[in-house]
C-alpha cells in the first residue's frame, strides 16, 4: 500500500471516528442542560403567573393556585430536545388525576428563556415542534424566564 492510500485510509478512519464520537452517548449534553434548568422559572400573562421550579431531577409546576410535582428526564441529543415529566403529586382534584402519568414535552433554551411545550400527562404523543409565529400550540406552550434571585 503506498503512502497516499494509507493517508486516505487514516483520514477516512479519523472522520468516521469523529462522527461516531459526536453521535455516541446520546445524552452527553444532559448534565449541561440539566444544570442550566436548575432554579425557578416563571411566565406572567394577563395577571396570571405560571412558575416551574427545578431542583436536581425534581420539578414543581404552579399555576392558578394549583400545583403538580414529580421527577423529570431530558434527552438533549434529540431534535427537538425532549423532556418527560412524571407527575407524582397533585395539589387538588384536577391535578391529582395526573398522578402516575407522564407528560411528554419538548424544550429549548433561547438566551435567558426556557421554551417548553408539553402534551397532557398520560398522552402517548410528544409534540414534534414549537408553533410558528401566529400558529396555535398543540399542547401547553410556555416561554419561561429565569426568576431573579
Amino acid at each position: 500500500m503506498n503512502w497516499k492510500t494509507s493517508a486516505l485510509l487514516v483520514g477516512a478512519l479519523l472522520l468516521a471516528g469523529t462522527n461516531y464520537l459526536a453521535t455516541a452517548g446520546g445524552d452527553k449534553g444532559a448534565p449541561m442542560d440539566k444544570k442550566k434548568l436548575q432554579g425557578a422559572w416563571s411566565m406572567t400573562k394577563e395577571n396570571e403567573t405560571m412558575r416551574m421550579t427545578i431542583e436536581g431531577d425534581k420539578f414543581k409546576l404552579e399555576f392558578k393556585g394549583k400545583s403538580a410535582s414529580g421527577t423529570f428526564k431530558i434527552d438533549p441529543a434529540k431534535t427537538p430536545k425532549t423532556m418527560d415529566l412524571m407527575i407524582t403529586k397533585g395539589s387538588d382534584e384536577e391535578t391529582k388525576k395526573y398522578e402516575g402519568k407522564t407528560a411528554k414535552a419538548i424544550y429549548e433554551f433561547d438566551g435567558a428563556k426556557f421554551k417548553w411545550l408539553a402534551n397532557e400527562p398520560g398522552k402517548d404523543e410528544r409534540p414534534e415542534a414549537f408553533p410558528k409565529e401566529g400558529e396555535r400550540a398543540k399542547g401547553l406552550y410556555i416561554i419561561f424566564e429565569r426568576e431573579k434571585k
